[in-house]
């Protein structure tokens, strides 16, 4: 059965929503860092997924990605409300045929249909959700499928965006990735025999992949070395 994004995104929106609901009574929650992305903590993780809400609603709306919406407001209550309008108008932009023309920032084939930007949100806004969560202490666990998904979107759009971008340059080797509660496995690299593996549940290679999690966490074959080499480099932005 197809993965439904869209509810995928509703959920992870819930739980971020959530994080924000427990800062207005504990206003400290949103000064906690946010180990995945340095330098910032839940405040100002809130104010760059709110205004991605905004920024995805217009590009879909208006057909480009000039767009920009209003601040994230300072005030514990008001910043969770401003989040959730925001979503709530995401998910009622994304809310029509997944086939609909859209524009989007990849020129990759096929990435011009809704079906990019309900894939994107569902998988931005659950790795976000998941480095709320871990700054106020209450992760919860990322369903296996949607998390391998999100390891193939890394392989379809980042890489080729990276490389495109002149953030990434040709990779030297090959790295088979596999998952032990999701089907398939994939092979990033220049196209060779893999010269290492890894081994994991999929929501652990799908966040050492974004670099929240240090890959001791997986199973590793082969050249362990080269294989570390290779997912350190910008394979994500």
């Amino acid at each position: 059965m197809p993965l439904d994004h869209r509810a995928a995104l509703a959920l992870a929106v819930d739980s971020y929503a959530a994080v924000l609901e427990r800062g207005v009574g504990e206003p400290t929650l949103l000064a906690r860092p946010v180990t995945g992305c340095p330098g910032w903590d839940v405040r100002a993780l809130t104010d760059h997924l709110g205004g991605v809400h905004r920024w995805v609603e217009i590009a879909i709306r208006e057909g480009h990605g000039r767009g920009s919406g209003e601040p994230a407001p300072a005030e514990p209550a008001a910043l969770r409300d401003w989040f959730r309008v925001g979503a709530n108008d995401l998910l009622a932009a994304l809310d029509r045929d997944a086939e609909t023309p859209v524009w989007s920032f990849s020129r990759e084939p096929g990435h011009d249909r809704l079906a990019f930007w309900l894939r994107r949100q569902a998988q931005e806004n659950l790795v976000h959700a998941w480095d709320a969560e871990t700054a106020v202490g209450t992760a919860s666990s990322l369903e296996p499928e949607l998390a391998w998904d999100g390891v193939a979107e890394i392989l379809e759009v980042f890489v080729p965006r990276m490389r495109a971008r002149g953030s990434l340059g040709e990779l030297p080797q090959s790295v088979r990735l596999m998952a032990t509660d999701a089907d398939g496995d994939v092979v990033i690299g220049d196209g060779s025999e893999p010269v290492a593996g890894i081994t994991g549940p999929a929501a652990d290679v799908l966040l050492h992949l974004w670099k929240r999690i240090d890959g001791d966490r997986l199973t590793w074959t082969g050249d362990v070395a080269a294989g570390r080499d290779v997912l350190a480099r910008a394979l994500t932005p």
